[in-house]
């Protein structure tokens, strides 16, 4: 049986390149960012590769869109099974130029955003399986 794997900043870089893997393996992929034409390429290509896949369009950085989104996999494609805390947000410029939005931008997706995706695998686990999901 095929493992649920959710996927944060799955819409570039190291989060597109773990879409991959997971695929490779079998696995059915919840992917997550905030680029919604590119985490849909991603999700077609999985879909090409016979992998189930849905694309949830959020900023990991906003709690309640990141809710909706476990929310919106697990109805897709059932109970979560292996949440991955990819996104980042990182500024490249000398620090005495870095702006304190520009940190706080940083936490937010960085920290917070892990701190979101792992309280909402989590709640998803508690509730149980939805209706959907029970063909899996």
């Amino acid at each position: 049986m095929a493992n649920v794997v959710v996927i944060t900043g799955a819409d570039a870089g190291g989060g597109r390149a773990t879409v991959r893997e997971c695929a490779k393996r079998g696995d059915w992929v919840g992917l997550i960012g905030r680029d919604g034409a590119r985490l849909e390429e991603a999700a077609v290509e999985l879909r090409d590769l016979g992998v189930r896949a849905h694309a949830a369009v959020a900023d990991i950085a906003d709690a309640d869109a990141i809710e909706r989104a476990a929310d919106e996999i697990t109805e897709a494609l059932g109970p979560i099974d292996i949440w991955v805390n990819n996104a980042l947000a990182t500024v490249f410029s000398p620090v005495e130029t870095t702006t304190a939005e520009e940190f706080q931008r940083g936490t937010h997706v960085t920290y917070l955003g892990t701190v979101h995706g792992t309280m909402a695998a989590l709640r998803t686990r508690a509730a149980g399986p939805p209706s959907v999901a029970q063909g899996r």
